[in-house]
């Protein structure tokens, strides 16, 4: 019994090895296990030690850098865009503030008396611009309160100072000024120093009077050549008993001159007037275009026939100088003693040129362009004026602008406050492309 069984044994454990090895084929078939391979042989230190420590670095910096860049793309504010939209001067809706024409008053005078005015325009005329020249011996009556006086420019001067003077030639002029400056004779020298010498022709002998009572003469009659101290001394000379407009036309003289020499210079930057002097942006302009040297037109009077004779302003001259400062002055600015009134202008044709040829009647008339541009539609039939001011209503150069304009008098009307730049807006029609 103990061989047969363990023969029986022996036999059960063949087949059960050959059963074993037919699960272990079926699963290998089942699952698709590879082929068990020949084990490798160790790999590098660098592969088992360094490599997995600089991969789990690589994950903590990436997920550190995502959890940061997570919250930046949380908080970060994206600002809204507004890009500006630049309107061209034929588009609708095309508005523009207007500059007004740079003028200055200069006041010379001598041992702090006045003797003489330049009222100076630039850019007016063909890049350059213009000089008028105002006697100081001019008669002008100035207002103070209810009383009025008719006295001398240089005796305003004397007893009332630059603002008085400042305020007559307002009034004269009809316009406001940038700059009002008192020259006195040692800075005009300064100013003129650059051109080294000029050229005169001086048509009379000047002097002086000497304590004895002789005349001793200090510039001969004859041609010159100046120096900028005498240049400066000629301006403001005057002889003794000598009548005021013989120094005005002396000063003109000496103003052409002086524009001359600059604007035939290789180099006008050399010879304009050191920065400083106020005279200094002003010549620049002047020597660099067309400019006129005018002597305000005046009539002259005398008490008798042994006194000298004194200039006043007539009609005819009132007259020439309003057009001049037209011509001088195209963009005035507001006076500070009165008021003209400020006007917008806007094109409602299409055609800015009709719109643009209606300034000058607007100045013409006593406005002020302060404003230009388009309506927002164009198309507009029939000129419209808006005032918005009520006390406009019964001004008397309100009421010219419009005649001035050909407004149809019912389209006349009260409109909403505005800012402190217009007092009135003028939608230009096309029922002026056939006036």
């Amino acid at each position: 019994m103990p061989a047969l069984n363990q023969e029986h044994q022996a036999d059960f454990q063949t087949r059960l090895g050959a059963q074993l090895s037919r699960v272990r084929e079926l699963l290998k078939r089942i699952l698709k296990l590879p082929a068990r391979r020949k084990p490798a042989s160790g790999a590098h230190i660098f592969w088992r030690f360094v490599y997995p420590v600089l991969v789990l670095g690589a994950g903590v910096a990436v997920l550190l850098l995502a959890l940061a860049g997570g919250r930046a793309v949380l908080t970060q504010r994206v600002n809204s865009v507004e890009q500006e939209v630049v309107l061209a001067p034929d588009e609708p809706g095309y508005l523009e503030l207007l500059g007004a024409t740079p003028t200055l008053l200069a006041l010379h005078t001598d041992n702090s008396k006045l003797t003489g005015v330049s009222f100076i325009a630039r850019t007016g005329v063909e890049a350059g611009g213009g000089v008028v020249l105002l006697p100081a011996d001019l008669l002008v009556t100035s207002v103070q309160g209810t009383n009025s006086q008719t006295r001398l420019l240089s005796d305003v001067f004397a007893v009332d100072g630059i603002d008085a003077i400042e305020q007559l030639a307002e009034e004269i002029f009809g316009i406001g000024f940038d700059e009002v400056v008192e020259i006195p004779t040692d800075w005009l020298a300064y100013s003129i120093e650059p051109v080294n010498v000029l050229p005169y022709l001086l048509a009379e002998d000047l002097v002086e009077a000497s304590p004895d009572g002789t005349y001793r003469v200090i510039y001969e009659s004859g041609r010159q050549e100046l120096t900028a101290a005498d240049a400066a001394a000629v301006y403001a000379h005057l002889n003794p008993d000598e009548f005021g407009g013989n120094r005005t036309y002396r000063q003109k003289a000496l103003w052409e001159s002086w524009l001359g020499i600059v604007g035939r210079a290789s180099d006008p930057q050399a010879v304009i007037p050191p920065p400083d002097s106020p005279l200094a942006p002003h010549m620049a302009a002047l020597a660099s275009g067309t400019t006129v040297v005018d002597v305000l037109p005046f009539e002259t009077r005398a008490a008798d026939t042994d006194s000298v004779p004194v200039m006043v302003l007539d009609e005819q001259g009132r007259e020439w100088l309003h057009n001049e400062v037209l011509e001088l002055v195209p963009w005035p600015k507001q006076p500070e003693s009165f008021l003209r009134p400020r006007v917008q202008l806007l094109d409602g044709t299409g055609d800015t040129a009709i719109r643009d040829a209606l300034a000058a009647d607007v100045v013409a008339a006593g406005g002020v362009v302060t404003a230009i541009g388009n309506t927002t539609t164009f198309g507009v039939q029939d000129t419209q004026f808006v005032y918005h001011r009520a006390e406009l209503v019964n001004d008397p150069i309100t009421n010219s602008i419009a005649i001035q304009l050909g407004v149809n008098m019912t389209l006349i009307e009260l409109g909403e406050s505005v800012d402190d730049l217009v007092d009135i807006t003028v939608t230009v029609g096309l029922d002026q492309a056939n006036r």
